[in-house]
């Protein structure tokens, strides 16, 4: 369905005829028609089944692993170098994952609404970086053996908020996809 902006259809930059000429500025003002970067795909919240089947401390691990592997990552850069600030932003992390998960509203009640992409602006979150993010995190969910049953329930509402942390786009073409199905055969590997 498009999207309609005061009755004009609002475009993806990626569809922008690059090849095409310039037009030259004539006696008249012209209108460019609005146009976005992205459009975020639905996210789907998971369900409390995944906080009542593992418990908080296990969330919290699973956070834990996914930013030691950032910090061992290209994307290392995003995160405070001071260790005490570093495990101050991985505990608002923590409860925002804890919450989100089914527990307690341990991140709300202390930051607020999420609000992600404003969260984020400051730091330069690009495609390729969110795609390191990702890929952080599904190495987390192999480390720390993460039940098989709740790994798409996880990754499909991981992957699609991921989207909305990007704040610094490179590139005109959609971002990359990764359903659940193209990483399946990675958690039946051998560690």
């Amino acid at each position: 369905m498009p999207v309609t902006i005061d009755g004009v259809n609002v475009q993806l930059f990626s569809e922008c005829d690059t090849k095409a000429p310039f037009p030259k500025a004539d006696e008249k003002p012209r209108r460019g028609h609005p146009k976005v970067d992205v459009i975020y795909p639905e996210v789907y919240f998971p369900s409390n089944q995944i906080y009542l089947s593992l418990g908080e401390e296990a969330i919290r691990k699973l956070v834990q692993v996914h930013h030691d592997l950032i910090r061992e990552s290209k994307i290392a850069s995003l995160y405070p170098q001071d260790e005490s600030e570093f495990q101050a932003a991985a505990l608002k992390i923590e409860d925002f994952f804890v919450q989100m998960l089914g527990g307690e509203a341990l991140y709300t009640s202390t930051q607020g609404h999420p609000k992600l992409r404003e969260r984020h602006f400051p730091f330069e979150v690009t495609e390729i970086g969110r795609d390191i993010w990702l890929m952080c995190f599904r190495k987390a969910l192999k480390i720390t053996r993460f039940p098989k049953e709740l790994l798409p329930e996880i990754w499909e509402w991981v992957e699609a908020l991921s989207m909305r942390l990007v704040n610094r786009r490179t590139t005109t073409d959609a971002m990359k996809r990764y359903p659940f199905e193209s990483i399946r055969s990675y958690f039946d590997e051998r560690s």
